[in-house]
């Protein structure tokens, strides 16, 4: 959670790196060959692509940052 903030600034470039190495892995891991298609091993292992764990993730620091916010206000209230 310290380097969060980094992600920021990642070009296309380097997201589309990431993305090409996470496919890749899941490929090596479950033994598909390079040549099969990744959607179709997406679908038939039901796992989430980059893309839904990136958006899953930012959904989730979101949430953490509004729930302190208002944690904050609370104890602002309060004290």
């Amino acid at each position: 959670m310290y380097d969060v903030a980094l992600w920021r600034y990642y070009s296309v470039t380097a997201f589309n790196k990431f993305r090409a190495a996470y496919n890749k892995c899941i490929k090596k891991l479950f033994g598909y060959a390079r040549s099969d298609s990744i959607s179709g091993i997406f679908l038939e292992l039901v796992l989430p692509t980059v893309l839904v764990v990136m958006f899953s993730g930012l959904l989730t620091l979101l949430y953490c940052n509004f729930f302190f916010m208002v944690l904050c206000g609370i104890l602002a209230c309060l004290f």
